[in-house]
């Protein structure tokens, strides 16, 4: 006996997850590798600031050994004139003296107006950095008061945030022109393969129809044959409106305003018919609450109702279930909810039911409630989405249309 070798095939979902997830995670990574190299620079130009500052000091201090009284803040005046960041000279008693690179204070002129500020400017530089004095042999000169972000440090503070959203900005451009071209060539998929098949069951169907009538004739006053054949004239018409359906899609929207009421009553009346032959007892419900005028193509609409119910029969795995659907208007919309006690849906599936390929039954395509979606929101400007759903205790799918 040959030994059958099974294939492993990986779920795309669960992979498209894990690719998203990665890719998150690396551009957070990045980002704060960005942040923290940058904070690692600005930290080292805060510390050549302050070994400048330092080095001012000194040399105000070595000039003040040499004479004591002699005025250095000529040294301030000339030499600091030179450097970027904010620097305040004051005598021991904290009165300003001079000032470089304070951008609250217009002028570097002593008026009692920019003494004031000063003032409350060096109680801010103190409490990020300390006070360097300025002395000879025991005895305080003043003090240099000193801030080490320059300007071009406060300017570089900001570099990695801008350099961040002008790259994100692109790639958002980005994500939203390529999400576009693939939608619009997914949807041009769909609208070939739409069309291709209502071609292909447009020939043979018309024949089968055609036989269906002449067999009619043959057997005209024989009951159970007439019985048989006005069934099978009944699916045939339905399998004709699966090709009107098919090569619906892509064209211009039809929508006519009418009645919902009689399009949902048709449909679930032909599952109360089928229900026996899947060997389960169904109970399906309708709970009509509001009337139901609203802009609706009758056979693209009754294909999304038969999509959800067919999906609420084969969530429900045991023989006994109960489908209820019920109308009525909220905020604005007409709303259907469709709700099974079926096997339910975790959390983490309730969008993904509508992505194309995704199913939970090992030979189910996942096309149903994926072209249900695409009808309800492309063509008829509604909404369709998980209610509400619990694993082991049904799901409640909403239909919206504006009415």
């Amino acid at each position: 006996m040959a030994q059958q070798h099974r294939i492993k095939v990986s779920n795309p979902y669960r992979l498209s997850v894990n690719i998203k997830s990665g890719l998150f995670i690396l551009a957070v990574l990045i980002i704060l590798g960005v942040i923290a190299y940058t904070q690692y620079i600005l930290e080292r130009l805060r510390d050549d600031s302050r070994h400048i500052v330092k080095i001012y000091a000194q040399l105000i201090a070595r000039i003040g050994q040499e004479d004591p009284e002699a005025e250095y803040s000529f040294v301030f005046d000339e030499v600091i004139k030179r450097i970027d960041f904010p620097i305040v000279n004051t005598d021991a008693d904290g009165n300003p003296l001079s000032w470089r690179n304070i951008e609250e204070v217009e002028s570097e002129t002593p008026t009692q107006e920019n003494i004031d500020k000063i003032k409350i400017i060096i109680q801010r530089m103190d409490e990020a950095n300390d006070p360097l004095p300025i002395r000879f042999e025991n005895t305080v000169l003043g003090y240099i008061h000193y801030d080490t972000d320059s300007k071009l440090i406060r300017e570089l503070r900001w570099l990695p945030f801008i350099e961040i959203a002008v790259v994100g900005s692109f790639i958002l451009i980005g994500y939203i022109g390529f999400s576009n071209i693939k939608r619009s060539e997914q949807r041009s998929i769909w609208i070939g393969m739409a069309k291709e098949t209502a071609h292909q069951l447009g020939t043979p169907l018309s024949s089968l129809m055609g036989w269906v009538e002449l067999l009619r004739q043959e057997t005209d006053g024989r009951e159970n044959a007439t019985k048989i054949l006005n069934e099978f004239d009944i699916d045939l018409k339905r399998m004709d409106k699966v090709v009107a359906r098919f090569s619906q899609i892509g064209s211009a929207s039809d929508l006519k305003y009418q009645d919902l009421i009689p399009i949902i009553s048709d449909i679930v009346q032909y599952f109360r018919n089928r229900v026996p032959q899947l060997g389960k007892k169904v109970i399906l419900e309708e709970d009509y609450r509001t009337s139901a005028m609203a802009h609706c193509n009758p056979q693209l609409f009754g294909w999304v109702i038969e999509n959800v119910i067919k999906n609420a029969l084969d969530s429900i795995e045991e023989k006994d279930g109960n489908i209820a659907l019920t109308l009525f208007t909220h905020n604005g919309y007409l709303c259907l909810d469709i709700r099974d006690n079926g096997r339910g849906i975790a959390i983490k599936n309730h969008e993904n039911i509508f992505r194309p390929g995704y199913s939970t039954k090992k030979r189910g395509w996942g096309l149903g409630l994926s072209l249900a979606k695409r009808i309800i929101e492309d063509y008829h400007g509604g909404k369709i989405f998980v209610k509400e759903s619990k694993p082991g205790e049904g799901t409640t799918i909403r239909i919206q249309l504006k009415y």
